[in-house]
């Protein structure tokens, strides 16, 4: 937490990929939701 709000740098996610069974850290932020996909449009 960090001033009442969740960090989620800070969580220590997994996350399972069932294709070749692996887990894997979900950690670093790789871009912007619904601002990103945009600059593809173009």
């Amino acid at each position: 937490m960090n001033n009442d709000k969740v960090d989620i740098e800070l969580v220590d996610a997994i996350a399972f990929e069932p294709y070749t069974h692996g887990y894997y850290k979900v950690k670093e932020r790789i871009g912007e939701a619904f601002k990103d996909g945009l600059k593809l449009k173009k």
